[in-house]
């Protein structure tokens, strides 16, 4: 019962505008003023500066300070004519080269809305200008963007990591599997338009000059996921220390190919600061609620209610997918980790489910959210920056929300997807 009042009042607020934030810290607050006592109000300030002071938190800055760099100095554009020199030939050719653009792009900004922003800015005209259907562009474009936060490095998974202790490392090489899948889905609906959708005309295979020539110039940024995930997965450095040499890596690219001036420095930093401050305060109020959650013991009473009602593990994942799928139409990705994470993650342990497996699952039901009205953030992004209707792009949307529900039952299916890598 006290669970269900937490959720209810946490949504209520943000229902009526109170900033997610603060939503959560002023419920947390206040529930535990008046169930544990005023003690709660004086360990608020020290709970949120011991969390949040955090060496793996710092990667959430530093990924999205690459992204930024990546997003003005072209180099996503880059890598895009070169997958276009390779795939236009193909059926629906660039949107293929879109998907492997995008997939290339969520491996290196671990963002989900600067993956759907840049390739916004560097697929849509192109492929409107070659005559394929705005509703299938625009649908491609969101629908792949989601890439950003399935394919490692990924910023959910590295929240999630921060709040439960699990090995971001393990997060993300079991997010690989999942994300190859996803992204075979994807290559396989958008050839299957263009062979039998009629969305596009075919174009002229590119010369052997043109590609090599594409290739060169888009050679540096093709080794910024290699050099990314390679220094993690070997154990050269931390997550972290990831972000932070990806960072350094893009600025040199930038500069020393004249990609970016002085005057683009502050714009970069600024995004980035606000950004980060955004995701870091909801963070301290998740923070502030998740401690009251924990001293009230409401995981230990959901567990019961859990075994009393006779849901089985596999059960209980399932109803916790449906509801995400719910949820995420009216809150966007960082809230719900957030607000959720804390009061599942002890259940899932008292219930023998492999956290690993789940935090899989928990990313693929927010890549959802991120594209199901109203909320949909990616559908706002491509609205905004296309200035196209939001029906053409809801409309465009619904094949790639398909393949997600496809991935998760496969998922479900066969946990053992996200375990081959790790043994």
């Amino acid at each position: 019962m006290t669970a269900g009042w937490l959720v209810s009042l946490t949504l209520f607020l943000v229902f009526i505008g109170v900033p997610v934030a603060f939503a959560l810290g002023a419920v947390g607050l206040l529930i535990g003023y008046f169930a544990i006592g005023s003690s709660v109000l004086l360990s608020a300030p020290q709970i949120v500066f011991t969390s949040v002071n955090s060496f793996l938190l710092l990667a959430v800055p530093l990924f999205l300070l690459m992204s930024e760099i990546m997003n003005r100095s072209g180099i996503t554009e880059e890598l895009f004519d070169a997958a276009a020199s390779w795939m236009r030939h193909l059926p629906a050719g660039l949107a293929v080269a879109t998907v492997i653009t995008s997939a290339i792009g969520a491996a290196i900004t671990g963002s989900s809305i600067a993956n759907a922003a840049t390739m916004s800015n560097v697929a849509i005209p192109a492929l409107v200008r070659r005559g394929y259907d705005k509703r299938f562009v625009y649908g491609l474009i969101a629908g792949t963007g989601t890439l950003g936060i399935l394919i490692p490095p990924s910023i959910p998974l590295i929240l999630y990591a921060a709040i439960t202790g699990e090995s971001v490392g393990r997060l993300f090489i079991a997010a690989i599997v999942p994300g190859l899948f996803l992204v075979g889905l994807m290559l396989v609906y958008v050839i299957a338009r263009g062979l039998f959708g009629n969305i596009a005309p075919r174009e002229e295979r590119a010369s052997w000059g043109e590609r090599w020539r594409a290739t060169r110039r888009a050679f540096w940024g093709l080794l910024l996921p290699p050099v990314i995930l390679g220094g993690m997965y070997t154990g050269i450095f931390t997550p972290t220390e990831a972000a932070a040499v990806g960072c350094a890596y893009a600025a040199l690219v930038a500069a020393f190919g004249r990609r970016i001036a002085l005057r683009d420095v502050g714009p970069i930093l600024m995004r980035t600061v606000v950004t980060t401050s955004m995701v870091l305060l909801i963070a301290a109020g998740a923070l502030i609620l998740g401690h009251v959650v924990t001293v009230m013991q409401i995981p230990q009473t959901v567990v019961r209610w859990v075994t009393e009602a006779g849901f089985s593990p596999l059960g209980f994942v399932i109803m916790v997918c449906a509801l995400l799928i719910l949820l995420g139409c009216i809150l966007e990705v960082i809230s719900l980790i957030f607000i959720l994470v804390p009061v599942l993650f002890p259940v899932l342990l008292a219930l023998d489910i492999d956290p690993i497996w789940f935090a899989i699952l928990f990313v693929i039901t927010l890549e959802l959210a991120q594209l199901t009205p109203p909320v949909g953030i990616l559908l706002h992004v491509v609205r905004g920056i296309a200035n196209a209707p939001i029906g053409q792009i809801v409309a465009g949307v619904w094949p790639f929300i398909v393949l997600l529900l496809v991935t998760l039952a496969v998922l479900i299916a066969f946990p053992q997807m996200t375990q081959w890598l790790r043994l």
